[in-house]
């Protein structure tokens, strides 16, 4: 009857290791499966960080360019004005030149000051 409860005691403390075993299998387990869902979530996480990055590099590259563009737009009109500035004044140097001219050829062919005082007078304008 000793050897028996000594057998069952024995048996008792097998089942006992085999069960903490398992729990301890079934715990590893679990923190293998936890650690693999963290490493997962945080590549997931830098993926993420890294498209908002990327994406965020591209949008101040876009609005780099668009602000280039807007000065470089700016620049040319400045200089289509001064341009235009340009030919319209000598315009009215020509314009100007050509009404001196027009009086001095008046006054040679001995016309009276009385019929070119509205020329002179007369402001050409382009």
């Amino acid at each position: 009857m000793f050897e028996a409860r000594k057998l069952q005691a024995l048996d008792k403390e097998r089942r006992f290791q085999e069960q903490a075993k398992a729990d301890r299998d079934e715990f590893q387990r679990i923190i293998q499966e936890q650690k693999k869902e963290r490493d997962i979530e945080l590549k997931l996480d830098q993926d993420r960080q890294e498209l908002v990055r990327k994406h965020a590099e591209e949008l101040k590259k876009q609005m780099a360019l668009a602000e280039e563009k807007r000065k470089q737009d700016k620049r040319s009109k400045l200089e289509e004005g001064k341009q235009i500035k340009d030919n319209l004044k000598n315009q009215q140097r020509v314009l100007d030149a050509m009404k001196a001219k027009k009086l001095e050829e008046l006054r040679q062919h001995g016309i009276p000051e009385k019929y070119t005082v509205d020329l002179q007078k007369k402001k050409v304008v382009v």
